[in-house]
């Protein structure tokens, strides 16, 4: 269980590894990921977004909007999220 405000997770298993990423909206750092190797004990190892510059929002945004959480996949050692453009 991750305790707090980590809404529509995303998990991606590796191995004997599970790693997750939140959406995070207009706040940030933004997408919040996490690492558990039993699904119930999880740390955040990080987040995807944490420059300033990568999320760069227009004032007024409302709360629902902004950043989702990716679809994580992992395939020869390396994570990809899908591309959306065809």
């Amino acid at each position: 269980m991750i305790p707090g405000f980590h809404p529509d997770p995303s998990v991606c298993r590796v191995g004997e590894d599970y790693y997750l990423a939140c959406s995070s909206f207009e706040y940030f750092p933004g997408v919040p990921v996490f690492h558990s190797r039993d699904l119930v004990h999880w740390e955040q190892i990080g987040n995807a977004l944490d420059r300033p510059s990568q999320l760069v929002l227009p004032l007024g945004m409302p709360s629902s909007a902004g950043v989702y959480a990716p679809t994580l996949r992992h395939h020869d050692g390396r994570f990809w999220q899908p591309s959306s453009r065809r």
